[in-house]
Order: structure tokens, then sequence, then C-alpha cells
């Protein structure tokens, strides 16, 4: 028996670090020149659940799948014998806007924006994504057990859209949107012609936040990304609003935002900030870390690690988490670093080693 229990000992040695590196259907991807953030993590309760509302809905395809280097409970400043399961999906074809799916176990658990609603700061709100069919979108999400904030709602910016906001059973939430006019290039997205389900690649995320000021000085002054598309305005008569407010609110108190990215022309992997002036809601900021549930964290690459730190530094930034090197599939060696935006959110920065 102890003879017997030493040589199932020694095997659970050998084989740990196979066990702890994900298994990728492709090579390692290359980052160079990608702007934005390139994933989006997001952590969930249940896998299966989770992975067949991407496949079976969002037409994604699963390319990684296994047990995230050990590293990573350092850095995300759990136990280091944490077991966290993850999945990587992307749209078929595409180098960038992945998802990443991660089941942390063993561990206590709180949703970081529980029954939050858009009058809510503090952590990433929302992923925002185009469909060709939001409401043949919205009832197959519906039929899994997501639920909306409103009823898909037509309105008018820089385009007009048809717009829901939907969440998911683990806090996450989910802004699709089915372009009305003018036309544009559904390829760029990964969405199909004559396909009414799918999910477009990710092209922004969402932080609602209590001091636009604040949150904007992080992205325009420290980090030096271009503001792509801003406003400040409330809902034209008669209010309605993907968002869930009463329509006399929407038409009173105006919203303030602005999509920031990091290259001039490129807006794809933008991150938003939003204030919603005059409203007071709960504050979800501390409850934006792993392991909670819901949309966790954005990871932006870099060209260089060290240089974008002492940059980052220099300019008055704070760093959450300084960086760790450890592979992450499917890039590889990495050296990753987080950060923490005003409002909690937290966005992690990687380099290719």
């Amino acid at each position: 028996m102890r003879r017997t229990a030493k040589l199932l000992a020694f095997a659970a040695l050998i084989l740990a670090p196979l066990a702890a590196r994900a298994e990728c259907s492709i090579p390692a991807v290359a980052t160079k020149g990608v702007t934005g953030f390139q994933e989006a993590v997001i952590s969930v309760s249940d896998l299966d659940a989770a992975i067949s509302v991407w496949r079976d809905i969002g037409e994604y395809e699963v390319v990684c799948t296994g047990t995230a280097n050990p590293i990573a409970a350092a850095f995300w400043n759990l136990p280091s014998d944490t077991r966290i399961d993850e999945v990587v999906l992307r749209k078929p074809g595409f180098t960038r806007g992945f998802i990443r799916l991660v089941k942390f176990n063993g561990v206590a658990q709180q949703q970081i924006r529980s029954a939050g609603m858009f009058w809510d700061t503090g952590g990433i709100c929302d992923i925002y994504m185009y469909v060709n069919d939001v409401r043949a979108v919205y009832e197959a999400l519906r039929a899994k057990g997501w639920q909306a904030f409103n009823d898909p709602v037509t309105y008018t910016l820089t385009s007009t859209v048809t717009e829901v906001m939907i969440r998911g059973p683990n806090g996450e939430v989910l802004c699709l949107m089915q372009r009305v006019a003018p036309p544009y290039d559904k390829s760029v997205y990964g969405l199909k012609d004559n396909d009414p389900l799918g999910f477009g690649v990710p092209f922004n995320a969402a932080l609602l936040v209590k001091d636009f000021a604040t949150s904007a000085h992080l992205f325009a002054d420290i980090l030096g990304w271009k503001d792509h598309l801003s406003g400040n305005g409330a809902s034209a008569a008669p209010g309605d609003n993907p968002l869930g407010l009463p329509k006399n609110i929407a038409m009173t108190h105006t919203r303030h935002f602005a999509a920031y990215a990091n290259h001039p022309t490129d807006r794809t992997g933008s991150i938003q900030i939003l204030e919603n002036v005059g409203l007071e809601g709960r504050d979800f900021s501390a409850l934006a870390d792993p392991p909670n549930l819901g949309n966790l964290a954005l990871r932006v690459p870099v060209p260089n690690l060290a240089a974008f730190a002492a940059d980052f530094t220099k300019k008055g930034g704070v760093i959450a988490m300084p960086a760790h090197k450890m592979e992450l599939s499917p890039y590889g060696a990495v050296d990753i670093l987080a950060v923490k935006a005003p409002n909690g959110a937290r966005i992690e920065f990687f380099a290719k080693r």
C-alpha cells in the first residue's frame, strides 16, 4: 500500500505540469499590431453552460481548453493550489477578440455586479458585439435563461442600431447591436450573411463610473489612448433606451461617455467609460477582482511590458499587480501585469517573450 501511494504521488508530481498546460488546437497566436483588448476574461460557475452559449448561439469555436498555468493563481492573488479551469474561444479564423472563460475551484465567490443596473458603478459592465438579427439572438439567449434590461430598442447615434443589453447567469452582460444603417462590412466582425445567430468579434467594453474626469485621465492622459467616440446627452423622446432607465429619467438625465483605444483609427477593442449624471446607485468596485463571477478582466497586448510599465508609472499610473512571467495559451510565454481603473475594473497588459 505504501509503495502504491508513493507511485501515485510520484505520478501526480510528474503529470502536474502537463495538467497545468492548456491544450490548444491552433498554433501560438501573434499579438503584434493588435490594438485595444485582445481578449475578455469572464469568470463562470458552469463552464459547460457558458461554452454552449458562445459556441451554439455565438458561433465561436473552442481553441484552447485545460487548466491555467499555476502562476495565474499568484497573479490573481489566490492561494497557490487554486485550480483554474479555462477555455479560450474565438470567431473562426480570427486572431483577436478572444473570450476566455475561467472557472475557479474551491474558493469563495460572489458576482461582481450582482443584480447590477446601469446606474450602479464598478467593474466591467458589458461587452459589445454586433449581431445580424438581434431579436433572434435575444430569444436564443432567453431560452438559455438569460434576461435583458429592456427588450431590443432602436436608436441613432453615429449610426442607427437595434440594441439589447442582456445578462447571463454569472452576472456577465453583453451588449448586442444590430446595425440598421448605414451598411457596413459584417465580415470584419466575423458575421455571415443570412445567418440569424452568431456574435461578432468584441469591439468595445464599457465601464460605468462615478467620476468621468478621473477615468478619462487614465485613458487619455496616462495611457495616451485616443477618444474615438464621445458624447454627453439624454435620450430623445419618447425616452426608449436599452439600459432599463425609466423614460422620464432617460430624457432628463444626461449620460457622459467616451470610448478609448490605443490606435488613431482602429477602434476595435476599445474601452468605454460612461457616467449617468445625477443618478446614484451601488458601487461594485471593491468586488471587481478574482475569483468573483462575471466580466472579470480585459487583456491588452503591448510590445514591451517593461517599457510600458515605466511609462505608465512615470505618468502617474499605479500598477495593481506587478509583472509575472507565465505561459498563457495560445500566446506562449508572456510577461503580464494588472492595473485597476478608477471604478475597480481590472485591465491586464501583457507582452510576448
